[in-house]
This record gives structure tokens, C-alpha cells and sequence, in this order.
């Protein structure tokens, strides 16, 4: 006796083997197409079944919790959102403002995110990209979670935020890395911050900008460190600004300009070139990464104004420079900014000079002229008597030998005292010209500042020295007031003769030259 159901036709053909379905019309095709085009990924995996019936029902998959971490892949973009394929029938979607405004976001791209919770109407899970910001819910909410609110008001002691439904606050203390003046200026502002504190009985939560800030700066510096290299040009801002130099923020790594790297020519003071807050370039001197320490130049991100200095002021340039600085050989000049050169004090002036203060003081503008220049040392020495008319230049003419003239005594030496006759002139009086009695010191017959009239014995122009003598010129008066009979008569110091030269001066015969 069979068992099998009357109403079964084994003659009939099994599904197999029967005759395939008729092809639908195209414009039923043609509607189908256009409906599943206009549908979202998540409402195409409900009509395919690729979602879990625990996703469609609105509770999340037993292996799925939120703050699971999940690599997923992009298959869909639009202009408010990112859908995303986390694997075992599970789709996503992500927020578009938490990729760049320039990130390009390409179908088939894999992207780590957290998962956050589930959206029963759409059927997707709710994901935040892996560092950024979250979506803020009291059953997601955690320390530690990084979200992001509008800061709503203020009251005493810190900010309101509001994390989409979720009143929340920060800490006046917890707003910046640098304590603010006034946090007012966060009002209305969308702030990142990091969760500090949740106490969901009393539906409390504490927010932290500055950790978030902290550790973007950790994040930032660990990045520049392994970016900088000896010789780049950075852009910063000024800092810190002490006596020796001037700290500079690169972007979370602060650098050191030492004074002497501020300018190419001495700086007084690092303010007179730098002031906090300032916008600088920069050049990365040295790194050492041990100690975290790195050496900036402000001058070596400038041209070096030293090159081709040889071709700007040649030997034998004529220019005006203004004094800076005094020191006890000399003067420092500057000819441009950042090329000083020194007028030693031997070239101050024709005449003597003691101190550079009598010549010149810090801020004049004087006249000089080029006389070397290495390029190579930084060097420039420059003179100031040779940019005037040489008091020399015809001296031969102005004081012949046997000429009595007036002067003003501007030393004393062992030897004599020196005259000046005219400025940038002096002659010698020998200590053996200056009486017919014997002179142990100067100072018996002469005080510097003192007017004499002396006769010229000699002058020699190529070593620029002239022999004066006292005793002549007193002689001279003397024969001027003698008897006409004896004026014609030598005396036996007129006809005694030198036999050395005198020291300090030049070797005249008076006897000679009398007649």
C-alpha cells in the first residue's frame, strides 16, 4: 500500500526540469530599476536579507557592543554620509564631516571606525571614525570618549555644552593647555572634548578640552620630531622671550634663537628685534633629540648680507656710515644692515687721539673711506682721517726750516715734548732743545696745554716728523735785543756742532743753519 500523497503527480516534471519563467516586461524591468536605484544601501540589504534579524528587530548583534572597534569598507558616498560594510551581513554609516574637506573618499576603501549603537529605522549601525569624535548617548557615554558639542552658556566657574540632547559641563580649567582670560569666547562654538566624568543617576557629565588639546600637542610633537632636519626653514610663533634669546613655537615643539642668532649684526637686547607673539621664519641650526632640545636661527633664514661684500665696497670706497658702538681701539660702524666695520683709532683723525669719545659719538653719522676688507674673516676696516684733506699735503711750504712759529703742547715724553702746530701736525721738541741749562724732565720748563713759539729746525715729510727747538727760539729773541755790533758776532754755542742725533727728532746743525 503506498504512502504517498494522492494529490502529488509524479508524471509531472520536478521544478528542474520545468519550463523557465517568462522574461518580464521592460517596462515593469524599467521600474524595478528605477525604484532599487533611488534606495539606500541599508534598505537594500533589508529587501536582500543580508541584514541580521536581531539588526531588524532594533537590538544590536550579540557580537557587536558598542565601542567595538571595526575595520570596515566604504560602498556607498553621499554628501551627508559615508556607508560602510563591517563585515557578517553588517552595514554602517558615518558621518562625511569626519573625513577632510579635501580627503577623497573612494568606494572599496577600508576605514577603522568604533561602533556606537544601532538605528532601528534605517537598519544601520551608528559609527564614528577610530580618534574622532562620537555620537553622545547615555548608554554609550564613557570616560574617556572623545565627543563633540556646542558650548550653549556660561556660569560660574566654566561652559554648558550641549551634546545633541545631552547637557553637559567643562571646567574653566579644563577649556585650554594655556589658562583662558575669558572662556566666553567659546560660546556658540562646536568643541571636541574628551569625557571625564559620567554619573548617570544624576545625569551628570564632565568634559575635558584641554586633554584633548594635550594630546593632540603630544601627537603633533612626536610627528615634527621625526620631521625636522638640520638646514630646513620653519614657520612659528614667538614665545617665551629671555635674556639670551627667544623661544619659538614650531607647532607643539619649541626651539631656542640665541641672541647672537637674531640679527647679522649685534643685537643689544632680543627685543629690539623680536616681540612675543610674533610670526617668524625660521632655520633648524641643530636637533638633539636626547635632550629634546633644538638651536633656530632667525639671521640664517635671512640673505647674508656679507656675501659679495669684496665687490660692494671695494678698497678706496668713499661712503657715509653711522657710528655704533665705542671701544678702546676703535669704532664700529655700520655700512648696511648687518655689515659693521671698525675705524681703528689710529684712523680717527689726523691728530692724536686718546679716546674714541673725542672724536665720534654712537648714532653720527660720519665721513669714511674703505682701506681693507675679508670677506672670508667678516671684516671691514675703515679710516675717517683719510675721507678729510691731509694736513701733511704741503707742509714743506707752510713751515721751512729757521721759522719761528706758535703751538700748543699736547704731551710730555722722557725724551721732549710735542707740539701741535696746526691740527693733524705735531713737532718735537727735544729735551736738549728746550734751555741752555741741563733739562732733567720737561715738566721743569713745559705743562701739556701750554702755547710756546718755537723755531722749526727741520721737517721731514715722507715720515711726517718736524724737529722744533725752544732754545732757538729764545735765542732769536735774545739777538733780536743785542747791540747791532754783536749781532753779526757767533756765539760758541752758534759754532759747536752735534756729532749724534737726537732721540725723538731729527739731527740739525744750528750753527750751519745760523749761517
Amino acid at each position: 500500500m503506498s504512502h504517498e500523497p494522492e494529490s502529488i503527480d509524479r508524471s509531472a516534471p520536478m521544478p528542474s526540469e520545468q519550463s523557465p519563467l517568462p522574461e518580464p516586461a521592460p517596462d515593469v524591468e524599467r521600474e524595478v530599476a528605477e525604484a532599487m536605484a533611488a534606495m539606500s544601501p541599508a534598505e537594500l540589504a533589508l529587501l536582500s536579507g543580508d541584514v541580521p534579524v536581531s539588526a531588524r528587530s532594533g537590538t544590536l548583534p550579540e557580537q557587536v557592543e558598542p565601542g567595538t572597534e571595526v575595520t570596515a569598507t566604504v560602498v556607498g558616498v553621499t554628501d551627508d554620509e559615508v556607508f560602510l560594510d563591517l563585515g557578517t551581513k553588517l552595514q554602517g554609516a558615518l558621518a562625511r564631516s569626519q573625513f577632510g574637506k579635501k580627503e577623497t573618499i573612494d568606494i572599496g576603501r577600508r576605514v577603522d571606525v568604533v561602533v556606537e549603537g544601532y538605528d532601528a529605522d534605517s537598519g544601520l549601525l551608528n559609527v564614528a571614525r577610530k580618534g574622532q569624535a562620537r555620537r553622545a548617548a547615555w548608554t554609550t557615554l564613557a570616560i574617556g570618549n572623545l565627543v563633540e558639542g556646542r558650548v550653549t552658556g556660561l556660569n560660574k566657574g566654566g561652559l554648558e555644552v550641549d551634546l545633541k540632547g545631552i547637557r553637559a559641563f567643562m571646567p574653566a580649567s579644563q577649556c585650554d593647555v594655556i589658562p583662558m582670560k575669558d572662556i566666553s569666547v567659546l560660546l556658540n562654538q562646536v568643541v571636541q572634548c574628551e569625557v571625564i566624568e559620567v554619573d548617570r543617576r544624576h545625569r551628570s557629565v564632565l568634559l575635558s578640552r584641554r586633554r584633548l588639546l594635550e594630546r593632540q600637542l603630544v601627537e603633533s610633537r612626536e610627528k615634527l620630531l621625526t620631521e625636522l632636519e638640520v638646514g630646513q626653514t620653519r614657520k612659528g610663533k614667538v614665545g617665551n622671550i629671555t635674556d639670551f634669546g627667544a623661544f619659538v613655537d614650531l607647532g607643539g615643539v619649541d626651539g631656542l634663537i640665541h641672541i647672537s642668532d637674531l640679527a647679522w649684526s649685534p643685537v643689544a637686547k632680543v627685543t629690539d628685534v623680536l616681540q612675543p607673539g610674533q610670526e617668524v621664519e625660521v632655520k633648524v641650526l641643530k636637533i638633539d633629540r636626547k635632550r629634546n632640545r633644538i638651536s633656530l636661527g632667525f639671521k640664517q633664514a635671512q640673505p647674508d648680507p656679507w656675501i659679495g661684500i669684496e665687490t660692494r665696497y671695494p678698497v678706496g670706497t668713499q661712503l657715509k656710515v653711522r657710528a655704533t658702538r665705542l671701544a678702546d681701539f676703535g669704532v664700529f660702524a655700520e655700512l648696511e644692515q648687518g655689515v659693521e666695520g671698525l675705524v681703528p683709532i689710529s684712523e680717527l683723525s689726523w691728530s692724536r687721539v686718546a679716546r674714541p669719545g673725542e672724536v665720534v659719538t654712537p648714532g653720527d653719522m660720519v665721513d669714511a673711506v674703505v682701506i681693507r676688507v675679508e670677506e672670508a674673516k667678516r671684516r671691514i676696516a675703515l679710516s675717517m682721517k683719510q675721507a678729510q684733506p691731509d694736513p701733511w699735503s704741503g707742509i714743506l711750504e707752510s713751515f721751512s726750516p729757521h721759522s719761528l712759529v706758535t703751538g700748543k703742547v699736547t704731551r710730555l715724553a722722557d725724551f721732549g715734548a710735542f707740539v701741535e702746530l696746526v691740527p693733524g701736525v705735531e713737532g718735537l721738541v727735544h729735551i736738549s732743545e728746550m734751555s741752555d741749562q741741563r733739562v732733567r724732565s720737561c715738566e721743569e720748563v713745559v705743562q701739556a696745554g701750554q702755547e710756546v713759539t718755537v723755531r722749526v729746525l727741520g721737517v721731514d715729510a715722507g715720515n711726517r716728523r718736524i724737529s722744533l727747538s725752544l732754545r732757538a727760539a729764545r735765542e732769536s729773541a735774545e739777538v733780536a735785543e743785542m747791540p747791532a755790533e754783536d749781532m753779526h758776532r757767533p756765539s760758541a754755542k752758534q759754532t759747536k756742532k752735534r756729532k749724534k742725533p737726537l732721540r725723538g727728532g731729527l739731527a740739525w746743525d744750528w750753527g750751519e743753519a745760523a749761517q
